[in-house]
């Protein structure tokens, strides 16, 4: 079993999911999870990698799989959200969550698709660590460059992400980015400021509108 050094610099009271999702598409309520990807990181810093295919109910778009590489034969056989939520709603019960740009697509997506099978997946209670939300708060954003996770890992970590759009590489580099966001910058361990970074209006805006894809020309490689 791996380990984090997450919790050296922000102690946790509970565990937390560390989670990415691989979708059909962007709408929240309307495209389905073919993918959940975590890494369920306890208070002791032990961590628990897991990666699952979830058959969506409809045809992947093209345009989807194009970013993720994940086909309709790929998730044939897969289970269904639904025969997998009760699984996965014990995953994140009694959690506190994480990731890149979970504020902003993430967490309101995987409220849509538990209720669709008439559960409240109410995340007001849960900490957040979003670390798109800490890396737009540090750095400025130039006009050109894109702040998204390839930008912030080779930032951060020196990098090349060369698993991007792939859930269990996603949440890989996540934790890596935010191993070293904590590690930079002090005033990131500290679970007050942290929420209060997580409540400003103008900032998640910033982390939200970014990770949109462009309405004129569809970028590659800069969705997720």
């Amino acid at each position: 079993m791996s380990t984090s050094s997450i919790p050296q610099f922000l102690p946790l009271e509970r565990p937390m999911v560390i989670f990415d999702l691989e979708t059909t598409g962007l709408a929240i309520g309307e495209d389905r999870m073919v993918e959940i990807a975590y890494r369920k990181i306890m208070p002791n810093g032990q961590v628990i990698a897991v990666a699952k295919r979830i058959n969506p109910g409809m045809p992947i778009p093209e345009d989807a799989k194009a970013i993720h590489g994940i086909s309709d034969a790929d998730v044939a056989e897969a289970p269904s959200f639904a025969q997998l939520c009760y699984e996965l709603w014990s995953v994140f019960e009694g959690s506190d969550v994480g990731g890149f740009n979970i504020t902003g697509f993430d967490l309101p997506f995987l409220r849509a698709e538990f209720a669709k099978v008439g559960k409240n997946f109410d995340y007001s209670n849960k900490r957040i660590l979003d670390a798109k939300v800490l890396y737009h708060k540090m750095a400025a954003r130039d006009m050109v460059s894109a702040r998204n996770l390839s930008a912030a890992y080779k930032l951060y970590c020196g990098k090349e992400h060369t698993s991007a759009h792939t859930g269990a590489g996603d949440v890989e580099v996540t934790v890596e980015i935010l191993e070293k966001q904590l590690e930079k910058y002090p005033e990131f361990r500290n679970w007050e400021y942290i929420a209060e970074l997580h409540g400003r209006k103008k900032l998640l805006e910033s982390v939200k509108n970014e990770h949109a894809p462009s309405p004129v020309a569809k970028p590659a490689n800069t969705l997720f």
